[in-house]
């Protein structure tokens, strides 16, 4: 396992520490990522492991790859990649999509086109997800994906898994959206033609739209309070009518300190609006 850099130790260990908070400050001033010192154990592990794999390939520190990542695209892009959320599957979490599928979807008009959206999808399991529910649900919809990592977005829009990515996947999902073909998983063609992916950088920029579904989860882990904050609230400013933004349990507080609105789904599922609406 690899030494959290804030273990503590020598001039080495000083050194790494040093390295990664220049790192995490870079990617503050670019990208709105967390500062150092709210940034948890495993982050600066990550962050620490690639400015070594850097550092090897230049021959110099740690710390004086730190000191050039403003000049090092290649590297700067790498430790972004090394901090997605390294766990994702489809229906992960799945009592957000029962929730939606009992109780958020028989409360919109049934002639209603449904607009969802994955901010910050990843490798698209998640978007993918969502139209399988909506699908299934027997409603006219879109679904679109975004994320600020191009590989991430070319992967979903390739729509190609391992089969472990399904483990969660109800089978009648997954017997009607995808199919087996060489030991991967391939997302049906009819799935993909209403889910569709685009790079975006969310601290610059949200998708418009009158949204009636927008999953933001797991992405504040990475964001300090103003950028993160900032992107909550107009992410919510593109609900629709009744729409409803779902976000990983662990950040529910960090939203209604963001101002959000949190709406009970049932008893296990709290959802969030635009402050006012």
């Amino acid at each position: 396992m690899t030494r959290s850099p804030r273990a503590g130790g020598g001039p080495a260990a000083r050194s790494a520490e040093r390295a990664v908070d220049l790192a995490l400050a870079e990617l503050e001033r670019r990208f709105g990522l967390g500062r150092s010192l709210a940034a948890p154990g495993w982050v600066r592990e990550r962050v620490l492991a690639v400015l070594s794999s850097v550092a090897a390939r230049h021959g110099v520190s740690p710390l004086a790859a730190a000191e050039r990542l403003h000049d090092d695209r290649e590297a700067i892009e790498e430790v972004v990649s090394a901090l997605r959320v390294g766990e994702t599957r489809f229906y992960r979490d799945p009592i957000i999509w029962e929730a939606i599928a009992s109780s958020v979807l028989p409360r919109l008009p049934p002639d209603l086109p449904i607009a969802g959206l994955s901010a910050g999808c990843s490798t698209g399991e998640e978007a993918y997800t969502l139209g399988m529910i909506l699908s299934s649900a027997g409603r006219r919809f879109s679904v679109l994906g975004v994320d600020r990592a191009a590989p991430a977005i070319e992967a979903a829009r390739e729509a190609v898994y391992s089969a472990e990515a399904a483990d969660q996947l109800p089978p009648a999902l997954l017997q009607r959206y995808c199919e087996q073909k060489g030991g991967a998983l391939h997302v049906c063609q009819k799935l993909r033609d209403v889910v569709s992916f685009e790079v975006c950088d969310l601290v610059h920029a949200v998708p418009s739209g009158g949204f009636q579904i927008i999953f933001f989860k797991n992405v504040l882990l990475y964001l300090a309070e103003p950028a993160g904050d900032a992107v909550a609230r107009r992410l919510a400013a593109e609900l629709g009518p009744g729409g409803l933004l779902f976000s990983a349990a662990s950040e529910a507080p960090r939203l209604c300190s963001a101002g959000l609105t949190p709406v009970r789904v049932n008893a296990q599922v709290t959802a969030f609006r635009a402050p006012g609406s």
